[in-house]
């Protein structure tokens, strides 16, 4: 903080209650991004065991397709959720809401289907229209924080959706450790003393994997996030705007999109070669947060003993998350006026190195001591990253900056998954002996390629933030 004494701790309480000035069409669209993570992450976390065990198509194959899915997103980002701006924030949403549901309803039903070509073709269908429901909702969600909050209020906006989003991810967390295994094993005919049995046996008669239980919930928790925002978030509610975003008010003939499209590649950020280092060394560190569900369920069901492998989700979509909903509005607190190139070398580094932690071997302590220091380094330094892109945008480009500040983020789920099964097989391959898995080695690679991030930020600081110390800088002659 700049401030020392009373002046300081009043700045940082004032951080906090300023938000509650703020209007109700901003607590709505939090709650239905937020309502609606709960679904995305909790399908995402088993998705590679879906694919690769409910409908048999291999590690490999999951990898590739779970990676191609979350790149999609990011992809779609900088077209669909550009685009489904200018609708307005309310029908964007809902449209968001309503496509998501179609291809996780798809997704869900095929096991049922007959034949390895077909459930390829079905499941990357799921997938591409989930992707883009995902694509819409997300840039859209952060627009309407920006045009619902101020200046002043903006940062811990920002950290706040990010904060609750983590907080919603502990409760999907904790719904689908219970669900997974409990249906599952009345499903193997194995005593079971969960709680709730009737919902579980209710899942359970329909013969389906615990698995497939947990993508059903997450299915009817999208479709109560669109019954809740239709009925909180009206057109009056909607008006409410500290902010307005000119894209949604233009009247009269609209520019092509080709055209759009053009101007978003050959004019503002990508002039700017410091920035675009600046958001592309972050790459390296960003393949650990693809590995939270490209690697690390599947290791952790494969590598440790049943009892640790049944919660995995209290591993995987507890402690990050529980860590991210305290820590990123602290943080964000503490550090609003601490230089964000700053920020991203201390914070990436903090993220990565406690993946060396890993490289002994399965061991429960440094797994969970892992999680926590990684969550710590995220916490500084993911939120701010996020306000920093959107604040840049002119009027009407929100979406799009948030698009850009995405693409080392679709590299690295882009990429992350065409090894990540391959090494999951070399190294932590199913039915394999927890003595004889070489989960060390695995861990090791990617503790190297993630340290490449804060290296190449530190080296590179000073050219980078002469052009990047104010918030003007992206705006700045290219070097």
């Amino acid at each position: 903080m700049s401030s020392q004494g009373p002046s300081g701790l009043r700045n940082f309480i004032t951080s906090f209650t300023d938000l509650l000035k703020c209007p109700f069409a901003l607590w709505v669209v939090i709650g239905a991004f937020v309502i609606e993570s709960m679904a995305y992450f909790g399908v995402l976390t088993l998705m590679t065991n879906y694919i690769s065990t409910d409908l048999k198509l291999g590690d490999t194959s999951a990898g590739m397709m779970v990676s191609v899915f979350t790149m999609l997103v990011t992809l779609f980002m900088l077209g669909l959720g550009s685009i489904a701006e200018a609708f307005g924030l309310r029908r964007a949403i809902i449209g968001a809401l309503v496509i998501t549901i179609v291809g996780r309803v798809i997704y869900c039903f095929v096991p049922d289907l007959q034949g390895a070509g077909a459930v390829i073709v079905v499941v990357i269908l799921s997938l591409l229209i989930t992707a883009a429901g995902e694509a819409i909702l997300q840039p859209v969600c952060y627009s309407g924080v920006k045009q619902y909050t101020d200046e002043k209020t903006s940062a811990m906006g920002y950290g706040l959706i990010y904060a609750i989003m983590n907080a919603g991810i502990v409760g999907i967390g904790t719904i689908s450790a219970w669900m997974r295994p409990g249906v599952q094993e009345i499903k193997d005919g194995k005593p079971s003393d969960h709680y709730f049995m009737g919902v579980l046996n209710w899942f359970a008669s329909f013969s389906i994997s615990g698995v497939q239980a947990v993508n059903w919930a997450c299915t009817g928790i999208t479709v109560l996030t669109l019954v809740l925002f239709l009925l909180f978030f009206t057109k009056k509610v909607e008006a409410k705007k500290l902010r307005p975003d000119t894209a949604s008010e233009k009247k009269g003939p609209q520019e092509p999109v080709i055209d759009r499209m053009t101007k978003y590649f050959t004019e503002g950020p990508f002039t700017n070669a410091r920035f675009i280092f600046f958001i592309f060394m972050l790459l390296p560190v960003r393949t650990l947060f693809a590995h939270q569900w490209l690697t690390m369920p599947q290791y952790i069901i494969r590598a440790y003993d049943q009892p640790v492998a049944d919660r995995m989700e209290w591993l995987v979509n507890w402690i990050n998350p529980a860590i991210i909903f305290f820590g990123v509005p602290l943080t964000t607190a503490l550090t609003r006026h601490i230089n964000v190139y700053t920020m991203m070398i201390i914070g990436s580094l903090v993220s990565a190195v406690p993946t060396f932690l890993l490289c002994g071997g399965p061991n429960l302590n440094l797994l969970i001591t892992y999680f926590v220091v990684f969550s710590i380094g995220e916490a500084l330094w993911s939120a701010r990253f996020l306000e920093y892109a959107s604040e840049l945008a002119p009027p009407g480009r929100i979406a799009q900056y948030m698009g850009l500040a995405q693409i080392p983020w679709l590299l690295a789920k882009g990429t992350t998954g065409f090894y990540s099964g391959l090494m999951l097989q070399q190294y932590c391959p199913e039915k394999t002996s927890a003595d004889q898995l070489q989960t060390g080695t695995m861990w090791f690679w990617y503790s190297c390629i993630a340290m490449m991030s804060p290296i190449g930020l530190w080296l590179a600081r000073k050219w980078v933030m002469a052009g990047l110390h104010t918030k003007s800088g992206i705006h700045g002659t290219a070097a």
